[in-house]
Parts: structure tokens; C-alpha cells; sequence
């Protein structure tokens, strides 16, 4: 592990928090992404995991923008996310954060430090996110309440300003977006996941290749009693571009294939589901051999 100079003890300690960040090709988001981590972390121990994802220029050229980074180099592109559980199995800190590309912090408002002291706050609290802007300043919602048909419709057939009442309550807009509340799930893009959480829970469902697996991570969480937490106390900026949003693009099969799968694997009534809820073991990882198996 690399470390910066006159803090060579840091090697030997336990990060506050792993990032985990998956690079292929996104060479122009990275170094606005990865120049801003560390300032956005004062006081922590923190720890970059980069994925090289069978890119064709490799991540040697941004090691220089996080000197404390563990790369993992894939022999072949791996789904989404089969990466995501190649960073819970690589981390080793109290958090891990996953964080895509198009991400990127403001060093001032410490967003990450935040979050941790956040998480610290609320033992019971499995997954949490923060209050997400586009680079315009516009609000990108990132708590959701579980999609439904209409839902779906609403946002893919561009229909929000006929069907505002669907989309206000799948973004929770009777919420301030300045407030704190427990959400049905988190957009993956900016996930801070408990330690102890995910040993109990088990890996994303690589059923899931993409899209839908931060939604099972969240149910699954909530069915063992976690808690899915929005903290809108802190903010970073979403570069979002949806590419799932043109109905005849690779990514639009993706989405239906994903929510086709979420329907066989939960059924049209996941709350049903979560109703099932166990009381959370906190501080204790399960001891069931299959805790690391997504359910």
C-alpha cells in the first residue's frame, strides 16, 4: 500500500473508509473525480480500491491523484456487479463507499468525512447516500421509493409532467431534500455500506449484471433489519447520463432484463418482503457460511 510521506503508520492501520471506484474507458471524468477525494476526507483513514476493468489505457495514470490506492486489474471485462463485490471482498475499512465515474466532490463541504461521522451516528444504519447535484446545480434525487410499472413509464416514456404525483412520491419530494429520512433504496452511484452490514447480507446479486443491484443490496438490507438511510446534511455532484434512458439502446434491454429479474426474484410487492424484517446483529458479522452469497 502506498502512503503519503510522514504517514507511513497509516499503511499498517485499518482505513476509516475504502472507496471503490471502477474504471473502463471514462477517462475524462477520472481526474476531477480522484483529485477530489482526499480533500473531501479530512481526519479519515481512507483507502482508494481502482478497478482496472480490462481497460485500454489502465489506471497507472491516476494513481498520481490517490497515492494511497490497492488496484485490481481485470483479465476480462466483469459485469457491474461482479466489480462491486470485487471491492467488499478487497476492502478491509469500517465503511466502503462506491462511487461511480461521473462523481466528483466539493473539498470544502467534506461530504465523505460527513458521511462517516454519519454512519458512526446511526449504528443501525446499513447503507446510506447524501444529497446529489447535477453540475448545474440542479437536484438529482438519490433516495427512491421501489419502482412500479407506472413508475417506469412515467420515466421512460417521458411522461413526468402528467404523472407528478408517480415520480414525487418515487423521489420522496414530501421530504426536504436538506433533511434525513429512511428510504426504500439508493441510487448506486454514491453508496457508503457498513462493514458489518454487508458480512450479514452477502455481495450483490450478480444476477443483477446492471441495473437493480443497489435496489436488491437496499431490500436485502432492509430485510435483516438495516437501515437505508438519505443523509441530505451533505452533498456531492451526479454528472448523471442515464443511458438507459433511450428506449433502443443496449442499456434500455439491460434495464428490462434487470427489472424483469427484480419481478421474478421479489414479486410486484417487495414491501411484502421487508415486512419479514430480523432484528440487525450490530457490531457482529453472521456466522452462517453463506453470509458472503448474494440472497
Amino acid at each position: 500500500m502506498r502512503v503519503f510521506a510522514g504517514e507511513s503508520h497509516l499503511a499498517a492501520t485499518t482505513p476509516d473508509v475504502d472507496i471503490g471506484v471502477i474504471y473502463t474507458y471514462e477517462r475524462h471524468l477520472v481526474p476531477r473525480l480522484l483529485s477530489s477525494l482526499g480533500p473531501s476526507a479530512a481526519g479519515l483513514r481512507q483507502r482508494l480500491i481502482l478497478i482496472d476493468n480490462d481497460s485500454n489505457d489502465g489506471v497507472g495514470q491516476w494513481l498520481r491523484h490517490a497515492p494511497d490506492t490497492k488496484v485490481l486489474r481485470n483479465a476480462k471485462r466483469l459485469s457491474y456487479s461482479a466489480n462491486l463485490n470485487r471491492i467488499l471482498q478487497t476492502s478491509a475499512g469500517r465503511y466502503v463507499l462506491m462511487l461511480n465515474t461521473d462523481m466528483f466532490f466539493d473539498p470544502q463541504e467534506q461530504c465523505i468525512s460527513k458521511m462517516v461521522r454519519f454512519m458512526d451516528e446511526h449504528p443501525d444504519c446499513g447503507i446510506a447516500g447524501c444529497r446529489l447535484y447535477h453540475e448545474d446545480g440542479r437536484h438529482a434525487p438519490s433516495a427512491r421509493r421501489f419502482q412500479t410499472i407506472p413508475t417506469i413509464l412515467a420515466r421512460k416514456l417521458g411522461l413526468g409532467a402528467l404523472m407528478r404525483r408517480t415520480l414525487g412520491s418515487y423521489f420522496y419530494r414530501e421530504h426536504a431534500i436538506r433533511d434525513c429520512w429512511e428510504c426504500d433504496w439508493l441510487s448506486g452511484c454514491f453508496m457508503m455500506i457498513r462493514r458489518e452490514a454487508f458480512e450479514q447480507v452477502g455481495y450483490f446479486d450478480v444476477g443483477f449484471s446492471k441495473y437493480f443491484e443497489d435496489v436488491d443490496m437496499c431490500l436485502r438490507m432492509a430485510r435483516a433489519g438495516w437501515r437505508v438511510m438519505y443523509n441530505g446534511a451533505t452533498y456531492c455532484y451526479h454528472l448523471e447520463q442515464r443511458a438507459s434512458k433511450n428506449l433502443l439502446s443496449a442499456d434500455a434491454r439491460k434495464h428490462a432484463r434487470s427489472y424483469l429479474r427484480w419481478l421474478l426474484k421479489w414479486g410486484f410487492s417487495p414491501y411484502r418482503a421487508v415486512a419479514e424484517r430480523r432484528e440487525p446483529a450490530i457490531g457482529k458479522a453472521a456466522d452462517e457460511p453463506s453470509r458472503r452469497r448474494a440472497a
